[in-house]
């Protein structure tokens, strides 16, 4: 789990615009998320782990303990989600109005790795870590 720990900035996406429209973000949630670098930073606070994603125009934070439902707003949409640790991913499925999203991060090179999936549609965000 530490190796996920720290702040990570994105440094490249792939279908990132489609997987946004396929779940049904509205048209200036897509555009700002096509023009913004974000930078994730993800640690431990207490018993609970802790993402905030910081963005020029936005930011936003989740905590939580690993295999426990919560509940988390973005982009407009309010979702349930639960976040596990399985063979080094962390797998976050979020749900919402009868859908279901599945994003996995992991840790290759060096670099954190989210692929995003919604039904047939699959987006890749790569993040490097930035120094401390």
């Amino acid at each position: 789990m530490e190796a996920f720990f720290g702040n990570w900035k994105l440094v490249s996406s792939e279908n990132f615009e489609e997987y946004m429209r396929t779940i049904g973000w509205a048209e200036e949630v897509v555009q700002i998320g096509n023009i913004v670098t974000p930078v994730l930073s993800i640690y431990q606070d207490g018993e609970k782990l802790v993402m905030k994603l910081k963005t020029s125009v936005f930011s936003s934070e989740k905590s939580f303990v690993l295999g426990e439902e919560f509940d988390e707003n973005f982009a407009g949409q309010k979702y349930r989600s639960v976040i596990n640790l399985d063979d080094g991913k962390l797998v976050q499925t979020q749900k919402w109005d009868g859908k279901m999203t599945v994003q996995t991060r992991k840790i290759q090179d060096g670099k954190m790795i989210l692929t995003l999936s919604y039904k047939d549609t699959v987006a890749v965000r790569t993040y490097e870590k930035m120094a401390d």
